[in-house]
């Protein structure tokens, strides 16, 4: 189209304002790191539309939602699926300066759930409410640090979950690949490997 031919009324709008906030989009990014310490590769993140539906790939849908991590589990053992479910409130505490228990009532009410659940498989394995505590509070910890230590990696995959709205596995792949300190990397979610450069 020819400029001289444009109206000086038209508007182009070049990006619509986002539906949620920022830290809706650090959320789920963090939920797909410490996924893939964990061991994921098959993860992706949808930020809902305005009906509140989140589309992941090959027609899946998530209903009633802001936005959604789907992953596969990539370990079964308890402590990296604790900070799998806590590192999302933690991501929200660093970036707002909220409390995380406060964050886990509002909107992480399902990793709430989610730990509620991993710790109740843990009491019907025969671990003692002081076992159990030891756990949440050691993966609460280690979520904190993690969070700390991969924020702007978080911060880049929070990007480019505003910018697409759905990012699929191959895109979360290639995105922490880029970068030395996630590069087909595993990890037993221990204290240690979350401190220094």
């Amino acid at each position: 189209m020819n400029g001289d031919n444009m109206k000086n009324d038209t508007v182009i709008q070049l990006s619509k304002k986002p539906l949620w906030k920022r830290n809706i989009a650090i959320h789920e990014a963090v939920h797909a790191l410490a996924a893939w310490l964990s061991g994921s590769r098959q993860i992706q993140i949808a930020l809902a539309d305005e009906f509140r539906i989140a589309r992941l790939s090959h027609g899946q849908e998530v209903e009633d939602c802001a936005a959604v991590c789907n992953y596969t589990r990539g370990t079964s053992a308890v402590i990296p699926r604790l900070v799998i479910c806590f590192s999302g409130v933690m991501a929200e505490h660093v970036y707002s300066g909220d409390d995380p228990e406060e964050l886990l009532k509002k909107g992480g009410r399902g990793d709430a759930s989610d730990i509620s659940e991993i710790l109740k498989e843990c009491r019907a394995r025969g671990s003692t409410q002081d076992e159990c505590d030891s756990l949440y509070n050691r993966a609460y910890d280690i979520s904190l640090k993690m969070v700390k230590r991969y924020w702007w990696e978080i911060i880049a995959l929070a990007k480019m979950t505003e910018h697409a709205s759905h990012v699929p596995n191959n895109k979360i792949g290639m995105l922490l690949n880029l970068f030395y300190s996630t590069s087909g990397r595993n990890f037993s979610f221990d204290e240690k490997e979350f401190t220094g450069d």
